[in-house]
């Protein structure tokens, strides 16, 4: 063979790199030098017919394609028995030879992947060939990063991006965020979950939303539905609302949308226009499971926590230790020897002293004269506890008073009218009663 055919051969071997080299991304430029410091041993022989392994994986790493290992390695010994066939440089210095703009990328990270700062490129790439298209050392790039990662797959949800790669929001090299994310969260996740980018410009956001996505949800797998950290329906949100947690867990009477639906029931995880991220107004919201309330909310003469539609200024809406939800004692008899714990969730907004001072001028328009007719039908052996007149939600006349008396099976009509100075009350507990305050009607 005369000097042509060799010439014709190199010129087929730079033809073959630069083909490869372009489809890495690499420099022709920066290899050239080593075509021209071919070893005897490759001009002698090709090492692929000792490592013929190499040479069959799908994708080969450029200098393996054009079969010039000397690119890489330096001081062949294909005829010793045991040949080291060293690398040229150390990592990750050798692949920056070729790859000069991930050596520019890397270096300028303030996040770097430790994988690549500790093992350097070939800790994930094969530097011959692979069956994956990015050279990784395993099938594919999720499982190779679970060399080194534990398997973040286990639950029985995975989060679609992860089951197919971890590139959809991680970086492989370095990056600028924490744990190498593409974006800051909740950016990053927003990006794909669309439909929650006008969360954080809303009037009531969720705080754990404001950090993050990952405050609830896993992003990788869970054995929860929507991906969450813990069961959606109550445990996940009672690990930071502790003192809700408390009531929950303690409560005698829970409330059975609590029960059944959980937190979800009433409050909405993520963003609201009532407070605290409630679904609707706190009164509407209520009476969509009450229906008996619907009425009641529409009425005229309503209770002043019903008008101001806060349920749960009586009522626990967790849970509570007395019957009904209410919050504190309220007395469930018609006839109840009067104390003060007693009527402790009345005296929550009204004045104790207006069922202890028989006489005032101040505590109470239900009075004749300046005696308190309050004082008159609750504080005894046998005082009337304050549903017996007025109905503890909205009543059919002023003051709320109710349309009748519960009295066991009977229900005893109520005939009230309300005038400017006082007014009258006709009831089957009693003869027809009138009352002023500014002229006392004698009953003497």
């Amino acid at each position: 063979m005369g000097p042509g055919y060799h010439a014709r051969h190199l010129i087929r071997v730079i033809r073959g790199i630069h083909m490869n080299m372009h489809r890495a991304g690499i420099r022709l430029a920066a290899i050239l030098p080593f075509l021209f410091l071919c070893s005897e041993a490759f001009s002698a022989g090709n090492c692929l017919s000792c490592h013929e392994a190499i040479g069959k994986r799908r994708f080969l790493h450029g200098p393996v394609g054009v079969k010039m290992c000397s690119t890489c390695h330096v001081k062949e010994q294909p005829s010793a028995k045991h040949h080291k066939f060293e690398l040229a440089k150390p990592e990750p210095g050798l692949c920056y030879g070729c790859h000069e703009d991930a050596k520019t990328a890397f270096e300028a990270f303030p996040v770097k992947h430790q994988a690549l700062e500790v093992q350097g490129c070939t800790g994930c790439h094969d530097p011959h060939g692979s069956d994956d298209r990015f050279f990784m050392k395993q099938a594919s790039m999720d499982k190779t990063c679970a060399g080194c990662h534990e398997p973040k797959t286990t639950g029985k949800v995975v989060h679609k991006p992860v089951g197919t790669s971890c590139l959809p929001c991680h970086q492989p090299h370095g990056g600028t965020k924490e744990k190498l994310l593409k974006d800051d969260l909740p950016g990053l996740c927003i990006g794909c979950h669309k439909e929650m980018g006008t969360v954080l410009t809303d009037k009531n956001v969720h705080e754990p939303v404001k950090k993050g996505c990952a405050s609830c949800h896993d992003a990788h797998s869970s054995s929860h539905p929507n991906l969450l950290k813990a069961d959606g329906k109550k445990e996940l949100c009672l690990g930071c609302h502790q003192a809700i947690a408390k009531e929950v867990r303690a409560a005698k009477v829970p409330h059975p949308a609590v029960e059944k639906d959980g937190c979800t029931a009433c409050h909405t995880p993520h963003t609201s226009n009532h407070k605290p991220l409630l679904k609707k107004d706190p009164a509407v919201l209520c009476a969509g499971c009450h229906k008996t309330m619907g009425k009641t909310l529409k009425g005229p003469h309503r209770h002043g926590p019903v008008q101001s539609g806060q349920c749960g200024d009586c009522h626990g809406v967790h849970g509570s230790q007395h019957p009904i939800l209410l919050k504190t004692f309220f007395p469930e008899k018609f006839y109840n020897p009067y104390k003060d714990g007693l009527y402790a969730l009345c005296f929550q907004c009204h004045e104790k002293d207006i069922a202890k001072q028989a006489q005032t001028l101040k505590l109470t328009n239900f009075r004749n004269g300046n005696l308190n007719l309050h004082f008159v039908h609750v504080n005894s052996e046998k005082g009337r506890s304050c549903k017996a007149c007025h109905g503890v939600h909205a009543g059919t006349q002023a003051k709320h008073v109710r349309p009748g008396v519960p009295f066991g099976s009977w229900d005893l009509p109520i005939h009230f009218d309300k005038t400017r100075t006082g007014g009258s009350c006709e009831v089957g507990c009693h003869s027809p009663k009138a009352y002023d305050r500014e002229r006392p009607v004698s009953y003497q």
